[in-house]
């Protein structure tokens, strides 16, 4: 299997020409990524899970230029989070583990 190597233009767009202050200051702005990550690793309940995941993408969604996005997304949590939301989400799971 051959290696892959990343073309030029590939490493300009995803920022490996950076330099140190600017790859610090691009993980300065990301970092709340990595504790919905860890958040997300240690929780056991799969509910819970689903509220770490739709707090995650609505902090990615209010990075965006665009509002229906955001809009979209604050919805779709705002259902989870009610106890009908919470069911959905614990009957889909039983579905899937059923599926197995």
């Amino acid at each position: 299997m051959p290696a892959y190597e990343a073309t030029a233009e590939e490493l300009e767009k995803y920022g490996a020409s950076l330099n140190i202050w600017q790859q610090l200051m691009l993980l300065q702005a990301w970092s709340p990524l990595i504790g919905y990550g860890q958040r997300l690793v240690n929780e056991p309940d799969p509910y819970k899970k689903a509220l770490i995941v739709a707090e995650a993408t609505e902090w990615l969604a209010s990075r965006t230029d665009a509002k229906l996005d955001d809009q979209l997304v604050k919805m779709l949590a705002d259902i989870i989070r009610t106890p009908q939301g919470e069911a959905l989400i614990r009957w889909a799971l039983l579905q899937v583990e059923a599926a197995r």
